[in-house]
């Protein structure tokens, strides 16, 4: 970065700071406040769309260590998921980063910057709620993730793996549906304490069911052949 560009990022960043000193001082209120922050949405809205949309998103998630399992998102819904993402980071960008004064001159991080980021942070929750409304815990596939986890897949010929995923998918199918919800909580990155705050279970309960699952699983296709 020259200096002409580091006098322009120091001179940005200190505009950023008055604003968000006179927005703290007044509470978030005022026509000032209503004019920046919606332009603060409409500018995250057309970022955030783009990320989903090119699938950039789930690349942004991973630096932050929030791995995804991507799934195709249709177009047309891809800025339904956004505009979900820019709510909840703005949420998130109020309480925490202004309210909470998490953000801050010294951080070195202009204000919209720091918004995308908070959008990004909030995209696995809002992306995993699709993925349940799309798929349904019925039709929940995790067979490549098993496969890999567990080594089911075995080495061989096409159709061998053609039929030994077949087997995989009946043993995931007779799962009961509790079993069904924790690997896929699981696969999508759900912590073990995360999964037992929502289904009412200890954290080593969880651990134990999900052993028990995924062996279900992998023992299956082992006993039919």
């Amino acid at each position: 970065m020259g200096s002409s560009d580091s006098a322009l990022a120091a001179e940005r960043l200190r505009v950023d700071g008055v604003l968000v000193q006179h927005f703290r001082e007044s509470g978030l209120s005022g026509t000032r406040w209503d004019q920046f922050h919606r332009q603060l949405l409409a500018y995250g809205l057309t970022i955030v769309t783009k990320l989903v949309r090119s699938g950039a998103m789930f690349a942004r998630c991973g630096q932050q260590g929030r791995f995804l399992h991507r799934q195709e998102i249709p177009p047309q819904e891809a800025e339904e998921l956004a505009s979900d993402a820019v709510y909840d980071g703005y949420v998130y960008f109020r309480d925490r980063g202004l309210l909470g004064r998490e953000w801050a001159v010294e951080r070195g991080q202009p204000l919209n910057e720091y918004f995308v980021n908070a959008c990004v942070f909030a995209f696995p929750n809002v992306y995993r709620r699709w993925q349940t409304r799309v798929n349904g815990w019925q039709d929940v596939r995790l067979v490549d993730t098993l496969a890999s986890l567990e080594n089911v897949v075995a080495e061989g010929t096409p159709e061998d793996a053609v039929i030994e995923q077949q087997a995989v998918d009946a043993a995931f199918a007779a799962l009961s549906e509790d079993s069904r919800r924790l690997l896929f909580l699981h696969d999508q990155g759900y912590s073990h304490a995360e999964i037992g705050e929502l289904l009412r279970l200890t954290p080593r309960a969880v651990e134990g069911r999900i052993r028990r699952a995924r062996l279900a699983v992998r023992r299956r296709p082992e006993e039919e052949r």
